[in-house]
């Protein structure tokens, strides 16, 4: 059997760049935004000149029309280079006419077409934007056009943090970029905008602290997990669904969302246990290992469970965890299986 090829990527069409090696079909796609713009604007930095409107054309959002699509293809520049031509979002690697598809075979040498297609975020969760099975796909990927961008492992994400920072004269010390990529997630649009937030915060000093992290870049996870059980603990199956399919967007570890929940339900069974036992309000936050201010909030929730109940969230939340260190469920498969499990909890306390 032929080995399988590996998809080209960021790396290579860097490279690509760097050496003027400059193809006619490009299709940039995957789950990572970021890096998707940023290379788009690499691209067109190379092949547009600045101010030339006669010879560059962008189709943002909506479907061109193919007949006219392929006659400005077709059509040589005038008085420059190349002529491009940008798509965005248009759907063509999930459903592709003929006529696109064998039109591209006769456009100008002079043009040179791109394809920004990432994957797009539903209520549902995220819904891939390429099927490599259609004829699209692969007339691209013979072309060697296609380029996937997905999110980077977290040492790749730890340099990139602390180059970017860097780049902003600041230095981050200790576990500043670790700290950074737990309160942000692993979405390089949102680190972005975390470290955008940072250097703001920190104008005039030369380095970054935890301390600085902890004031300014609110943990998104932790965030959406917490609106996720308080969706629970009030019987609002619909907005429980949409955080899940939120938490799966911010690209975060199913484990660590898994411990997340679990300390979750822990804060509220120990809150539970105080005030069965009359544990003075004052003493119950900082037993409890919270703010003050989020008490009530905490309260709220726990109102919405029985001590029994939390007990039995817990120790599903500890078996999620068991299964994926045994390896006899993937990490995400645990993960989606105690989520139903807590939908089932719910429907079951209010019925």
């Amino acid at each position: 059997m032929a080995e399988k090829k590996a998809a080209r990527g960021m790396l290579q069409l860097k490279k690509e760049l760097e050496d003027g090696v400059i193809k006619q079909l490009y299709l940039l796609y995957g789950s990572e935004r970021y890096l998707i713009r940023e290379y788009k604007d690499r691209l067109l930095s190379k092949l547009v000149s600045a101010g030339d409107t006669l010879n560059f054309t962008v189709f943002s959002g909506s479907v061109p029309d193919i007949p006219s699509l392929l006659d400005l293809a077709r059509t040589m520049p005038f008085l420059s280079e190349r002529r491009v031509i940008l798509i965005e979002d248009s759907g063509f690697f999930l459903k592709a006419s003929d006529d696109l598809i064998d039109g591209l075979s006769e456009i100008a040498e002079t043009t040179v077409l791109i394809f920004i297609e990432p994957d797009v975020e539903k209520s549902t969760g995220i819904t891939k934007a390429v099927d490599k099975r259609g004829r699209l796909y692969k007339l691209l990927d013979k072309a060697e056009g296609a380029y996937s961008f997905d999110t980077p492992d977290d040492k790749t994400l730890l340099t990139w943090i602390k180059s970017r920072l860097a780049s902003a004269g600041r230095t981050p010390e200790g576990s500043v970029p670790e700290r950074l990529l737990d309160a942000a997630g692993r979405d390089m649009m949102g680190l972005e905008n975390e470290m955008e937030k940072l250097i703001s915060y920190t104008m005039g000093k030369d380095h970054v602290t935890v301390k600085d992290v902890e004031a300014i870049c609110i943990s998104e996870v932790e965030e959406k997990v917490f609106e996720m059980i308080d969706a629970l603990s009030s019987h609002d199956r619909a907005r429980a669904l949409r955080l899940y399919s939120d938490l799966l967007y911010l690209k975060e570890a199913p484990m660590k969302i898994i411990a997340l929940i679990r300390r979750q339900y822990l804060i509220l069974l120990k809150l539970k246990h105080m005030q069965k036992d009359g544990t003075p309000k004052s003493s119950q936050a900082k037993l409890a290992g919270i703010p003050p201010y989020y008490l009530k909030n905490y309260e709220k929730q726990a109102a919405g469970y029985s001590y029994d109940n939390l007990l039995k969230c817990c120790d599903a939340c500890f078996d999620a965890s068991l299964r994926i260190q045994q390896g006899t469920l993937s990490d995400r498969d645990s993960l989606e299986q105690l989520i139903l499990l807590l939908l089932k909890d719910e429907k079951n306390r209010r019925e």
